[in-house]
């Protein structure tokens, strides 16, 4: 009962509304189910088409035309115009959205909540009240104990793995039927660049954390970044070697104002403002903290430095660890002092961004699969799927 008045705070006027109309669109739908057999829908955050969706949505609809795809996305979204010419698009929360919805042989997501209305559905799906099979893509690799992941709270037909000991872990610890986990890779890995390292793109990417509540938590967590931003000496070896630093933040940051006083070589975006897939193919290195994008980094072979200078706190009121320690697994050093950062970026630029032998051993061992067949990979576990 706490839990349940705990999820009633979390509902909005909006959602609410939702719920009191979903029986006059689920009798609509009704009128619509003998025309739209085997649809299937593939949603990523409704404002974005840059993720393991888009691909695998772009590979279906090239590779597969007899396969009935769509994909759901806003129409103010920036990414709009670079799916649509894909064919097969939905406007999120449309009416169109509900009815195919409610009506599709298979849902696939990266996102828990890519829904019309993230209440209603979260019920529905959880305790079996409607059936249709979800494919879970993720966001990125899962490497922490997320227990809103877990099959009682999500109940995925399908969890997508993107690599070997992921797959491990989730199979032994999040509840799901052995059937239902499997490890082909990321679709998004299919169009990763691993030869093209020579772009001189820094790129640095703090993750989110649920602590930082208002523009003072978000200036006092920023201020260790501005430290390496402001460095002068780090100022002047980017000039020195025509290197661009990028620094792109979560989208949850995008609420808050940032400084963007800097060096003409140092930028700061939003992640909602840039391509951070575009990034990742072009980076020569990256900075980052607990954020799963240094996977995709790891899969194309660059350099990582790890800045945790709030690990306890991270651990206390983020996630939990899971099979994954920086320590003992990590891609490279480990630091929580801002010069040490710029003392191990620098040595990176004199090194031409050569990755550490230690770190490229385990970078390799870490992903058995490294092709273009994930997609093709994904497909075919999808299709397996029985459908009522």
């Amino acid at each position: 009962m706490k839990r349940f008045k705990e999820v009633l705070k979390l509902i909005s006027i909006c959602q609410i509304i939702e719920i009191i109309l979903f029986p006059f669109i689920w009798i609509i739908s009704l009128f619509f189910k003998p025309f739209l057999k085997n649809i299937w829908l593939i949603s990523e955050n409704p404002n974005e088409a840059c993720d393991n969706g888009y691909i695998l949505f772009k590979y279906i609809r090239e590779h597969r035309k007899d396969i009935n795809v769509y994909y759901v996305i806003k129409k103010k979204s920036k990414d709009y115009d670079k799916v649509s010419s894909l064919g097969n698009i939905i406007h999120h929360k449309s009416l169109k959205h509900w009815i195919y919805y409610l009506n599709a042989k298979r849902i696939i997501v990266t996102q828990k909540y890519a829904n019309p209305s993230m209440a209603l559905f979260h019920i529905l799906h959880k305790y079996n009240i409607l059936k249709t099979p979800r494919v879970f893509l993720q966001h990125g690799i899962t490497k922490d104990n997320a227990e809103m992941f877990y099959y009682d709270r999500c109940k995925f037909r399908l969890f997508i793995c993107g690599a070997k000991e992921e797959y491990k872990y989730i199979s032994k610890t999040f509840g799901y039927p052995k059937e239902n986990v499997v490890y082909t890779g990321f679709s998004r890995f299919d169009n990763l660049d691993i030869k093209n390292k020579t772009n001189n793109l820094i790129l640095i990417t703090p993750t989110w954390r649920n602590y930082i509540n208002n523009q003072n938590d978000f200036d006092s967590f920023m201020s260790n970044y501005y430290k390496i931003l402001n460095n002068k000496e780090l100022i002047n070896y980017i000039e020195k070697n025509n290197i661009t630093l990028q620094l792109v933040l979560h989208k949850n940051m995008s609420k808050f104002n940032v400084n963007n006083n800097f060096n003409k070589n140092i930028k700061i975006n939003h992640n909602n403002e840039v391509d951070i897939q575009d990034l990742i193919n072009k980076a020569s290195l990256l900075v980052t903290d607990f954020s799963s994008i240094f996977f995709d980094i790891v899969y194309r072979e660059v350099p990582i430095i790890y800045y945790q200078f709030d690990k306890e706190n991270y651990r206390k009121n983020q996630l939990e660890e899971g099979y994954f320690s920086y320590e003992k697994n990590g891609f490279g050093d480990i630091f929580e002092n801002s010069d040490l950062i710029v003392n191990k970026i620098i040595y990176y630029i004199n090194n031409n961004f050569k990755v550490e032998d230690i770190y490229l051993k385990r970078m390799n061992i870490f992903f058995e699969r490294k092709d273009k067949e994930n997609s093709k990979r994904i497909l075919e576990e999808i299709i397996k799927i029985n459908v009522d």
